[in-house]
């Protein structure tokens, strides 16, 4: 599962370059033009500072100012395709510009496009090697691309350039949480940078839902489900329901992963999970006892069943219904 990660967008003013222009006249007026566009984007008035930087860069096509900026507004508003086009000028007419490249990684990052994120954080840093925001972000593009150990060194040089803040250290640990799919022992370094994190700002109850799935993954099911019932303190959901019946389920406490998936589903009642969680656990039960437990085997199979209806793409569950179906004709 890939875990949840927190970028880092860009709060200084962009580089200062101008570009060429073929009239004096056209320059003057396009830096007027982008002036009003930067006032009136700190007002808040987007659409105004959109019209003001549209003109400034009609007047000037290669000012790398108002193409940042436009992008900035189009990045905040959602239009991120937009956004990557602005950035994407501004690189071009100035490739030594760190914001450009900056906000064209975030920007491919929130589209998914995570090799492209990266390598646009890659300029940026040889603008600025030491920014540690974006040797981070550059961490977490790695492990978005499938790549946590190169987004282990690029996380631990951010640290070393002074990215110690709560956000930094669970996204370390994050980072370090996938490269534990590579390599188990990287598990340990997870938990402690996630606990780091915990000890600078507490109650991020999605940081110990992320501590569970390391605790999960190493078959340390009783630390999990310490920290799940922790999680489900700060912030109830149905995800952490399902996990504290599944820590319990592998602990071998089958009433209790029972209650645990009924909690979930109480918090969503069409929750697959939940309901693939209490299939197994009362086949489980049905196939302990001596009878067999046909009413168990009959629920079991519903649960799967209903999970099927809700979720159809579910191949492993298809074959468990066909399974102890036709077991129990």
């Amino acid at each position: 599962m890939m875990k949840r990660f927190i970028l880092f967008p860009l709060a200084i003013a962009g580089s200062l370059w101008l570009g060429g222009c073929s009239s004096q006249s056209n320059s003057s007026t396009a830096i007027n033009h982008y002036v009003r566009g930067e006032l009136d984007a700190q007002s808040g008035k987007t659409q105004k500072a959109l019209a003001e930087l549209t003109q400034a860069i009609s007047q000037n096509p290669n000012m790398v100012l108002a193409y940042e900026a436009r992008g900035d507004i189009y990045r905040k508003q959602g239009q991120i395709h937009n956004a990557i086009h602005d950035y994407q000028h501004a690189v071009t007419l100035n490739p030594k510009s760190f914001h450009g490249w900056y906000e064209l990684g975030v920007s491919f990052q929130a589209v998914h496009n995570f090799q492209s994120a990266v390598n646009a954080y890659q300029h940026s840093l040889e603008v600025e090697p030491k920014n540690a925001n974006a040797a981070m972000n550059l961490a977490v593009a790695y492990a978005q691309t499938g790549q946590p150990l190169f987004g282990v060194i690029y996380g631990r040089r951010a640290l070393s350039n002074g990215a110690n803040s709560f956000a930094s250290l669970a996204n370390l640990g994050a980072i370090y949480a996938e490269a534990a799919n590579v390599d188990p022992k990287y598990g340990r370094k997870a938990l402690h940078y996630f606990k780091s994190s915990l000890e600078l700002k507490p109650h991020q109850s999605a940081i110990y839902l992320d501590m569970a799935a390391v605790y999960l993954q190493g078959k340390q099911y009783a630390m999990a489900s310490r920290v799940l019932k922790t999680a489900g303190k700060l912030a109830p959901s149905a995800l952490v329901q399902e996990r504290l019946g599944y820590a319990y389920y592998r602990m071998g406490n089958l009433p209790r992963a029972k209650e645990a998936y009924h909690a979930s589903l109480k918090l969503n009642a069409n929750y697959p999970p939940a309901l693939n969680g209490l299939g197994v656990a009362d086949m489980a039960m049905a196939l302990q006892s001596e009878s067999g437990a046909p009413a168990l085997r009959r629920k079991a199979i519903a649960y799967w069943r209903r999970s099927l209806e809700l979720n159809p793409d579910q191949p492993l569950i298809e074959k468990l219904v066909k399974r102890f179906s036709q077991s129990s004709q």
